[in-house]
């Protein structure tokens, strides 16, 4: 079996200490870059491979030794002040899985509007420097204003589609699945013709996943089952509701946001006993007795986190060449809104 190196063969190679090489692999800002990819080249002539198990520790050591506020993970949102968008409830949701996760790995999650910077993302960054924060999670932002964050010296990830003009490491809903496994639930309870309803603009901040997801299952299914989904775009108008309805006939709605269960009573069709109702997501009030998706979103918030903390371990910072995404997938509860049909 080939002898293992350590890390202090290549600093003996290199003529210099082992911390500096260290810090170089770990492409520390403090190591000039011509000695970062000496020792990068070095270290994989030689065939050397940081220890992960090591790495991970040596990363909590230099955390708790105060190198900076280097247990901080700033938490970066853009939504009209610090706190506008604890209101919604997937935000809330999505924050608390944020929270705990940061306080079970030991780091402190500390909140920056950009709002108190004017929009000015460099000015912010130039502030988490100054204190020695690296950790950065872009979290709750107006969705159609688009940011750039400079990434040089963070490590950064995403949360959901939140500033999603910027190219980083993510963790999201699965959207495709969660549409899916609604439809199969609502067709397991014996409806024929379920339809999907959503906002075009929050499915196009899916990627169009939802539609696309709707429109691959109905290959399943025969074609008298089959409907056209109803994606408004703006504010619903009655008229193009009543018209989509009485044309494709569905017998189930999966439902994100519209309000068509209001719509649907003013022409006395009534959830349930005339139509099945199902929510994408639902909302606090719809957890009680609705059917739907739980989309799991205080883990969607873990996960961005971890994302940031394992970029902080592996020193992985700026942008990487190819980020990733991590998709946690939703769960089915049954309601009161989409009984088994008998």
């Amino acid at each position: 079996m080939a002898k293992s190196l350590n890390m202090a063969e290549v600093a003996r190679t290199m003529g210099v200490s082992a911390s500096t090489v260290s810090r170089a692999l770990r492409n520390d800002p403090r190591i000039s870059p011509s000695v970062r990819e000496r020792a990068r080249l070095i270290a994989e002539e030689m065939g050397y491979r940081p220890n992960p198990l090591v790495s991970a520790l040596m990363s909590t050591r230099r955390r708790r030794a105060g190198n900076g506020e280097v247990d901080v993970i700033a938490l970066v949102t853009h939504y009209g002040g610090p706190q506008d968008w604890r209101a919604k409830d997937v935000c809330r949701w999505e924050f608390n899985g944020i929270q705990a996760r940061a306080d079970a790995l030991g780091f402190r999650i500390e909140i920056f509007s950009l709002n108190a910077y004017r929009g000015n993302a460099d000015r912010l960054a130039a502030t988490l420097r100054t204190r020695g924060i690296r950790g950065v999670l872009l979290g709750f932002a107006r969705e159609e204003e688009e940011i750039a964050f400079p990434m040089e010296g963070f490590a950064v990830a995403g949360l959901s589609a939140y500033f999603r003009n910027i190219t980083v490491d993510r963790a999201n809903f699965h959207g495709f699945f969660n549409v899916q496994l609604a439809l199969d639930e609502i067709r397991r309870a014996g409806y024929r013709r379920p339809a999907l309803a959503v906002p075009e603009f929050n499915n196009r901040l899916s990627n169009n996943l939802w539609s696309g997801a709707f429109l691959d299952w109905q290959r399943s299914v025969p074609k008298k089952d089959q409907c056209a989904p109803f994606i408004p775009s703006g504010d619903v108008d009655p008229a193009c509701f009543y018209d989509w309805l009485y044309r494709n006939n569905p017998d189930a709605l999966l439902v994100y946001k519209l309000p068509l269960r209001s719509l649907l009573a003013k022409k006395k069709i009534w959830v349930p006993q005339d139509i099945g109702l199902a929510y994408l997501y639902r909302t606090a009030d719809e957890m009680g007795g609705a059917a739907g998706i739980d989309g799991n979103l205080s883990a969607v918030g873990a996960a961005a986190l971890d994302l940031v903390v394992e970029k902080l371990n592996t020193n992985a910072l700026g942008a990487g060449p190819l980020p990733k995404e991590v998709l946690i997938k939703g769960r089915w509860q049954s309601g009161d809104t989409l009984p088994l049909v008998k």
